[in-house]
């Protein structure tokens, strides 16, 4: 049986955030969150629009394979730390009426950042491979 990679693992792990409940209090799940989070940018929302950022982070460290490791681990600390941006956020709009839901960051949330923390855990591990 073939091994995953870390940059495998990552992607298996984003792909299963994509449909896990991103917060207790509310369902929403992480695909939502992905197709949505724009709106942040707009509701000049910081605990919104900079987590979403960081999905565009980790998509170009993945394919953007011609970088140098150096700059790719960079990348995935940013990506992280964007990230974090979101466990601010206290409540979520429930609907059009102007409710609100109180939430705090569920096992979607942990699925997502740990795809970001495997893939600098990987770069980690390669850079260490090629120093030693």
């Amino acid at each position: 049986m073939k091994k995953l990679t870390y940059k495998q693992i990552s992607m298996l792990l984003y792909g299963i955030a994509l449909i896990t409940p991103m917060f207790f209090g509310t369902w929403t799940l992480g695909v939502f969150g992905l197709i949505m989070g724009w709106l942040g940018i707009f509701a000049l929302e910081p605990f919104v629009a900079i987590p979403w950022f960081a999905n565009f982070l980790y998509f170009g460290n993945l394919i953007f394979n011609k970088l140098n490791l150096k700059t790719k681990i960079g990348i995935s600390v940013l990506t992280i730390i964007f990230a974090l941006f979101v466990i601010g956020l206290r409540e979520l709009p429930e609907n059009e009426g102007g409710r609100n839901s109180d939430i705090v960051v569920g096992i979607g949330f942990f699925i997502w950042i740990s795809s970001f923390v495997v893939l600098l855990i990987g770069q980690l591990k390669e850079k260490n491979k090629n120093v030693g």
